[in-house]
């Protein structure tokens, strides 16, 4: 039985990010659990990036199966940027929410 309940507790974690090349700009979101199919957050956050008007390039979602390691790759996509001169814009993504 409790085997069952922490698979139960336990959720995929994504965060998203595209990059603006021509701009020198990573437009990244939030950490959040994943709901849905893989797919789902890259539209979304396009969708989003697309309504406000933020010239972009391919959308990405990484996962990981846990907020740690979520983390780390988060930590890790703005340090490997900022790194190769590019500005970090966060956005507020209400699929995060």
């Amino acid at each position: 039985m409790a085997a069952s309940s922490q698979a139960a507790m336990a959720a995929d974690w994504q965060y998203c990010l595209a990059p603006s090349h021509a701009e020198h700009k990573v437009y990244i979101s939030a950490t959040f659990p994943m709901h849905g199919a893989l797919v789902d957050a890259d539209s979304a956050f396009e969708q989003m990036l697309d309504k406000a008007g933020l010239r972009h390039d391919d959308v990405q979602c990484p996962r990981a199966d846990d907020e740690r390691s979520i983390l780390l790759m988060l930590q890790y996509a703005i340090s490997f940027n900022q790194e190769n001169g590019n500005t970090i814009v966060h956005l507020p993504f209400e699929k995060a929410r």
